[in-house]
């Protein structure tokens, strides 16, 4: 029993040395500085025009957010793994202490950690603004589920990246082909269905419309997910999350299947 709980921690501790190191890589490249500064600013645009409540100001502003999410997913999870086979630095193909469970987890939770930091920071902005223009009193309680469902849309957008990065050996395509993926062709092809009378409640882009959606009755929509909506269609929130959920679970270990038979090779 003390063996198995002396794994366990060890397991632990190497996960979180591998989320410190994949956080400060972040870091070192300027990626987090530059998504977060996306954060800031992007909300701050809509102080040029301020509709005539909060809950409109709100949609428009987080109709902007699944476009930002997948930016963070791209710059954080795109070359996760292909990465490693392209540098050949040893993580995932080489022999280490440490296992490759705990070192895809620690990438894995990272790429989570700085993605949900970005999402956080663009609704204590928009938050704020919503204080500014309108006050206090305005501020809508449905952002918190509006957050917690923006959230449920990372892990999913995190996992497809992993997921396209585990399949690739080169950085820059995984990165590329996982951010026109998730921004054009997944709305694209929602938009092909919806013209056909089919809702494409199975596209996880689709169901990144709850962002905005679970505000309540507005008309501001924009972004992937959003702006492929229509008046006869809209995503219904139990299926919506558990189409997230679905993509971030089936992708996730999907990726950890294939990144781990690749290092066998």
């Amino acid at each position: 029993m003390t063996s198995f709980g002396d794994d366990i921690k060890g397991d632990l501790l190497n996960t979180w040395l591998s989320i410190k190191f994949e956080l400060r890589k972040h870091l070192r490249r300027k990626r987090l500085l530059i998504v977060a500064a996306l954060a800031i600013l992007i909300p701050l645009i809509f102080y040029v025009y301020a509709p005539d409540t909060a809950g409109e100001f709100a949609a428009g502003s987080l109709g902007f957010l699944s476009i930002l999410i997948i930016i963070s997913g791209a710059m954080f999870a795109g070359d996760a793994i292909a990465g490693e086979f392209e540098k050949k630095t040893g993580l995932l193909l080489l022999p280490t202490p440490q296992k490759r469970l705990s070192i895809f987890a620690g990438k894995y939770i990272a790429a989570l950690i700085a993605t949900f930091m970005v999402v956080s920071i663009y609704y204590v902005i928009t938050t704020l603004q919503i204080a500014h223009l309108y006050g206090l009193g305005e501020i809508l309680a449905e952002l918190g589920k509006s957050f917690l469902t923006a959230l449920i849309y990372v892990t999913s957008v995190v996992s497809v990246m992993f997921f396209i990065s585990s399949i690739l050996k080169r950085s820059t395509s995984s990165t590329i082909l996982g951010f026109v993926f998730l921004m054009l062709i997944m709305p694209i092809t929602s938009s092909i269905l919806m013209s056909a009378d089919i809702e494409p409640w199975f596209i996880v882009t689709y169901s990144a419309g709850l962002i905005s959606t679970v505000l309540g009755d507005v008309n501001l929509a924009f972004g992937p997910g959003h702006g492929v909506t229509s008046a006869d269609f809209e995503p219904a929130f139990g299926v919506g999350i558990g189409v997230m959920m679905a993509y971030t679970i089936i992708a996730f270990l999907g990726s950890m299947k294939i990144a781990d038979s690749k290092s066998m090779e």
